[in-house]
């Protein structure tokens, strides 16, 4: 039944109304070749019947007057018919007065014909009407015939005639072989019928199919069929219009819903670009400047101020990162990126060196363990992946206190060009209860709201931790009590790199490296398009501690002017993009229409992605994002210089 539940409807159709005809012509065929065979029986019977009466008519005087010659004389004229075998006539004592056989009958059959005839005239006898004169076998069949006194006075003997059914055969089998060609003549004619009737049911529903094939393919739900009919079809194609006109609206709302949902994304999007750019804009006058200030000799106090001025900064600064971060995961604008990364180097050591002071403040002891069949070489997003960590072992240090946080690395399951890393910290401090685990990745919910007077937070770290652990093919969990600590899990799908034999950058190398890119400012030249004048205050400054020579322009317009002026050979330029006259998308433009080669950076308050594409499209290099990170900026400025 599953393998006719799979072939198409018109092999059913064929198939029911052959196997139907069928049934009916076999059941009209056997009922025909049953009356055919009753037919030719009686024709034989009313033959060898017909032949035998005729002859006991005139053997009753042979009988009464036992004249044997004469008897069987008579008997012998029963070869008129081949298939007669032999005829025996008994007196009326049950006793064989004359025989006959046929002379293709050998003597040991007809010694079997006596004995055999001798019983069936005893059962004949017995059981049989007069009327009933024969007994039909498949290869012989027996007649009686009483030998009738004229005088009604009883029967004066019985005459057994013994007939062949071979011509009976023959005609049976004929008739079975003109059937058997009628049937199939028949069969061929109704399939042939069948294939051809059965589209009159068939090619409505496939016409319905048609049309239900191009709904997806064209995406057009205007594709109804119209058939004046009124039976089941006719109905079927009105239901059919009906329910594609239906669907036709729905697709309109959800049409309409969608360009809404786009315009509300659109002005999320830009709102969240403004308010960054807004925020950042007075966030790098706040953390620049205090940064500025910590390196100049101050007494203890107000060193101490300015210290927790620019602390509280960085602070928001996270804070508004990681609304921002929600934002984009929840509107589907974070897109993972595949770069080829060092583990330790880009990863590792960066997120180590992030956290160090705050532990070394709290006096908190950060290790980590990578197993040795971790590769280092990978492809996938670095800075997210630092991200992640970055949240978590903060997270550690913010809920310890003079203990140790312990990051593993271990790779998971690995396949050809493909392995997963699972990440492990573990901290001993405070622990979560098993109540609020369940609730601890969701959005702007912390474990305990206690936590919030005491540690601060807005919530969105582990949310936003969840979501990238997702977007890069892991998942994230906790295993935690509370007063032992917490130890938080997670795994990401990353690919490997075809060689995994380079050199592996060490720590030192590398701080090596970037100091000796720092010292590679010293001497330099740099422009910077920049119009606010706290902005120019803090570049300026921190570029003077590295020994670069900084000139400003204060729009676009004058940062054309000066980098095409021939006598001015600047290493690179500081590009702000909101400026007056002219800003920094259209200044850039005009500027490599001249200078392929010269590196110019952006330096904007804008930190969608979509707006670094967009500088970066408009011929930028890179891009340092506002408020200013001087350590951002030096090695951003040293790459590029020497590149």
């Amino acid at each position: 039944m599953k393998k006719l539940s799979n072939i198409s409807i018109r092999t059913k159709l064929v198939l029911i109304l052959s196997l139907t005809a069928i049934i009916g012509l076999l059941i009209t065929s056997s009922v025909l070749f049953y009356t055919g065979i009753k037919t030719v029986r009686k024709e034989e019977v009313a033959n060898i019947t017909q032949l035998a009466d005729v002859s006991s008519f005139n053997l009753e005087a042979s009988i009464l007057f036992e004249d044997e010659e004469d008897a069987y004389r008579m008997l012998s004229a029963l070869t008129v018919n081949p298939s007669i075998m032999s005829a025996l006539l008994y007196n009326k004592n049950n006793k064989i007065f004359v025989k006959y056989f046929h002379e293709k009958i050998k003597k040991d059959k007809q010694i079997q014909l006596i004995n055999n005839s001798a019983k069936q005239l005893i059962s004949y006898q017995k059981e049989k009407k007069l009327e009933d004169k024969s007994l039909f076998f498949w290869k012989k069949f027996d007649v009686f015939v009483p030998i009738k006194m004229k005088n009604n006075n009883g029967t004066a003997g019985i005459l057994h005639v013994i007939a062949d059914t071979q011509e009976f055969r023959k005609k049976v089998k004929d008739l079975a072989h003109s059937l058997l060609l009628v049937i199939g003549v028949t069969f061929f004619i109704i399939f042939i019928l069948a294939y051809f009737f059965q589209r009159i049911f068939s090619n409505p529903i496939y016409a319905l199919l048609t049309i239900m094939e191009k709904v997806p393919a064209n995406r057009d739900y205007s594709l109804s069929k119209e058939m004046q009919r009124s039976d089941e079809y006719g109905a079927l194609f009105k239901g059919f219009n009906i329910m594609m006109q239906e669907l036709k609206n729905i697709e309109k709302e959800l049409i309409t819903e969608k360009n809404k949902a786009n315009e509300a994304s659109q002005t999320k999007s830009n709102f969240l670009a403004n308010m960054s750019h807004e925020i950042r804009t007075p966030m790098n006058a706040i953390i620049g400047l205090s940064e500025l200030a910590l390196k100049i000799e101050l007494n203890p106090t107000s060193h101490d101020y300015l210290f927790k001025i620019n602390h509280s900064a960085t602070d928001l600064l996270g804070i508004i990162n990681d609304i921002l971060d929600f934002s984009k995961i929840e509107a589907g604008m974070l897109e993972i990126e595949n770069e080829d990364f060092h583990l330790l180097s880009d990863v590792i050591d960066n997120t180590l060196s992030l956290n160090a002071d705050r532990a070394l403040e709290k006096k908190i002891n950060l290790s980590c363990s990578i197993s040795p069949n971790v590769p280092q070489f990978l492809i996938g997003d670095a800075l997210r992946l630092r991200q992640i960590l970055i949240n978590l072992i903060s997270n550690a240090i913010k809920f310890t206190e003079n203990n140790d946080v312990i990051i593993t690395i271990k790779a998971g399951n690995t396949s050809d060009g493909d392995v997963e890393l699972i990440f492990s910290v573990q901290d001993f401090g405070i622990g979560i209860s098993a109540e609020n685990r369940k609730k601890l990745f969701n959005s702007f919910t912390q474990a305990d709201t206690s936590t919030t007077r005491k540690f601060g937070g807005t919530g969105l770290g582990l949310a936003i931790c969840k979501q990238l652990t997702e977007l890069m093919g892991g998942e994230i969990s906790v295993d935690s009590d509370l007063g032992t600590g917490s130890t938080f899990k997670f795994n990401v799908n990353l690919k490997t790199q075809d060689n995994q034999s380079l050199i592996t950058i060490k720590p030192k190398e590398n701080k090596i490296k970037k100091i000796k890119k720092i010292n590679s400012l010293d001497t330099a030249k740099v422009l910077l398009a920049e119009d606010n004048e706290i902005n120019q205050l803090i570049v300026v400054e921190f570029l003077k501690l590295v020994g670069t020579h900084v000139d400003i322009a204060n729009n676009g317009k004058e940062a054309v002017i000066k980098a095409l002026d021939p006598e001015n050979h600047y290493d690179a330029i500081l590009m702000d993009v909101q400026m007056p006259e002219m800003d920094g998308i259209e200044a850039t433009g005009i500027i490599r229409q001249q200078l392929k080669n010269i590196p110019i950076i952006a330096m904007t308050a804008y930190a969608m992605d979509e707006e670094k594409q967009k500088f970066i499209a408009a011929g930028m290099n890179t891009h340092v994002p506002k408020p200013i990170d001087s350590k951002i900026l030096y090695d951003t400025l040293a790459h590029w210089i020497e590149r």
